[in-house]
Parts: C-alpha cells; structure tokens; sequence
C-alpha cells in the first residue's frame, strides 16, 4: 500500500460515560484519525465495548462471568456500538465498516489472506474499518481479554508500522496509579529490557478483561522488528495525536 497503516485499540472504559455514550471520546478519536490522514498514515480501529452495550441495553449493572452471558450480551451490544461509531465519525465525514474476527481466523492462511485483502480494500475506499471479535460465536477473545492480543495479530498481518493501545491509564507506570500516589509513568520500555524493570501490574478496569499485563503480552506479538513503534495512551487527553509526541502523557514500547 502507498500510505503507512497505524492500528488503534480502544478500551471499553472509554467508549461510556455511566449510562451513556461518551461522545467527547468519539470526538476526540475522530480528530485523531484525520491528523493520522493528514500525515500520510490510514488507520484501523480495534474497539472493545460490544459487552458494556450489551449490559446499558439489557439495563445489567455488574458484568456477568458466565460465558454465555456474555457471548449474548456482546450479540446485543455490538449494533449499539457500531451504530455510536458511525452517527459520531459521520460528523467527520469518517465512513466505517464493520469487521468481526477471531483468533482462529489468523491460524488459517486461506482466512487471513481474505481478512488482509477485504481490510487493505477497505482503507483503499478510504473507509475505516472497525474491528472487534466475534465474541457471540467464539469465546476465545471473552477468556483472552479485551482485543489487544486480536489488535497485534491484526496489526502484524496488515504490516502496521504502529499499534496504539487507548486506554483509561497514561500509559505503563511502576505501579497501579489508581492505589499508589507515588506510581511513576514509564515513558519509554525497550521490550528486551522489560524484565529488569520494576513494574506491577494493576487489574483491568470495571468494563475491560484486560489491564496492562494483556497490553504488554500485545506488544511483544507486535514488536517483532525496530521498525515497529507502540504506544499506551490515554483516551481521555484532548489532543490523542499532539499525546503521542508527549513524553510526559504516554508510554512508548519498542523492541530494544
């Protein structure tokens, strides 16, 4: 392809405000991919959040555990939150397409030559595909947590040059930020190094299935080469593309 592919992940925690859409991360989200456009980059997203519509829609407060009450769930969500994706990005003039994956597709030359092809056609029309797994057909993605091992495996077979990671956290700190007042955030980790560095891990938030360590473990399917760059960074700052730049507001990761 002529343009540099970027593959956003977004966490769930960012998608609702309590019982509503959080339309100022919709907002903030879509002025990001126009600065990605306007750099020469096409994006795909990577979203989380087909569960937590499920539960506003279905009016559940506390997620359930049952497989399959979350497989249905997601079944139930995922029209709300495609159709959040599209009424918000239309305001930007940001066409989206829908894209259900799962684990087992990548296992399948035949399946991820398809998935490569119908993406790549995609971004080709200038449409920004939207990705989540199938979670009301598989469980893989329920058990494994919260799509960024999905958004890594995507990200590599579409020959991404960076895979952001959006989430409700700055990026990678010492410990969990939400316990310790004296957590400090990591602005840069060289995965080779990872091991030697001091770090705990905190839990996922209300709505995810993952927290940092399923960051982490995405990142080192991701970083195979030092070409590759990825990023853990907050949802919630106001300009999601100037972040990037930003020492001090996000966590670089690369290979060494």
């Amino acid at each position: 392809m002529s343009k540099s592919v970027v593959v956003i992940k977004v966490g769930s925690s960012l998608i609702s405000q309590g019982s509503q859409e959080n339309s100022a991360f919709f907002k903030r989200l879509a002025k990001c991919i126009q600065k990605f456009r306007e750099n020469n980059f096409k994006v795909v997203l990577v979203s989380s959040g087909a569960i937590s519509y499920g539960m506003k829609k279905r009016g559940i407060e506390k997620k359930p555990k049952n497989i399959k009450e979350l497989q249905s769930l997601s079944a139930v969500g995922q029209i709300g939150l495609i159709n959040s994706y599209q009424k918000n990005f239309d305001k930007f003039k940001i066409e989206v397409a829908q894209v259900l994956l799962s684990h087992s597709d990548f296992k399948s030359e035949l399946k991820s030559n398809n998935i490569k092809s119908s993406i790549n056609n995609l971004l080709r029309w200038g449409i920004t595909p939207i990705v989540n797994e199938n979670d009301s057909v598989s469980t893989e993605e329920i058990e494994r947590g919260d799509n960024d091992q999905l958004s890594a495996k995507l990200a590599n077979l579409i020959s991404s040059s960076k895979l952001i990671l959006l989430t409700d956290q700055q990026g990678l700190y010492s410990k969990d930020p939400r316990i310790n007042k004296d957590a400090v955030l990591i602005d840069e980790v060289c995965l080779r190094e990872l091991s030697n560095q001091k770090i705990i891990f905190g839990d996922s938030g209300k709505l995810g299935r993952g927290g940092m360590k399923t960051k982490i473990s995405a990142m080192k399917i991701f970083l195979t080469n030092n070409q590759r760059t990825g990023y853990i960074l907050s949802g919630n700052e106001k300009n999601l593309f100037t972040s990037l730049q930003n020492q001090k507001k996000r966590t670089r990761l690369k290979l060494s």
